[in-house]
């Protein structure tokens, strides 16, 4: 039970951040997307005296969108979530600077220690391009998502050769099969983000 309560604690701490990010930055960016679809209309008027009911012709406007997109929505969240992973790499960083001594014989392991700096600079250009996705303003997201994908496709494909090259000619570490896991996830999400855009290109208000 306690298990649990930890697990759900640790839960709604991963989803906060995210959530946090699309209050300020998803909120802030709907006027943007607010988009009004006006249409001609017949409305029946009561009216006084001899003609009590009369029938009229008006324009009336209606709300046509009022945020943006939902895919674009989930891409952004996705990304907001993933982004913030930097922040336990962090913490696993500081644990082996204070265990640098121990790990002078395991090369694979201060590898992934220095691998914390280009994996921030992703996780940056990550938020960044979340954050493109839901402001309404198509030539920075077009920028924001086509960097993204293009360094973090680039800097998790030599992952993926590393992590195999050194398990082939090395003893098998298990936890370099979790880092290839990871890169894939990464390129992945990030070609999805990236075809979320270009899916609603046409669609951003400026």
């Amino acid at each position: 039970m306690q298990t649990m309560s930890w697990l759900l604690v640790g839960a709604m701490a991963l989803c906060l951040i995210p959530w946090l990010t699309s209050l300020f930055v998803e909120g802030g960016g709907r006027s943007r997307w607010h988009l009004e679809d006006s249409r001609e209309a017949e409305l029946t008027v009561d009216g006084q005296g001899a003609f009590r009911e009369a029938t009229v012709h008006a324009t009336v406007s209606a709300v046509k969108r009022s945020r943006a997109p939902g895919m674009l929505r989930a891409m952004a969240y996705s990304c907001w979530f993933l982004g913030q992973m930097v922040i336990p790499g962090f913490l696993v960083w500081c644990v082996g600077l204070l265990m640098l001594d121990r790990l002078q014989n395991a090369p694979a392991v201060l590898a992934m220690l220095a691998s914390f700096f280009p994996g921030a600079g992703c996780a940056w250009l990550l938020w960044r391009a979340g954050s493109s996705l839901v402001r309404g303003e198509r030539g920075r997201a077009d920028e924001a998502t086509r960097q993204a994908a293009k360094v973090i496709v680039t800097y998790n494909a030599l992952v993926i050769v590393a992590a195999v090259a050194w398990f082939s000619a090395h003893r098998r570490e298990e936890y370099l099969l979790g880092c290839v896991a990871y890169a894939v996830v990464s390129i992945v999400h990030v070609l999805a983000v990236r075809w979320a855009f270009l899916a609603h290109r046409d669609e951003y208000p400026v």
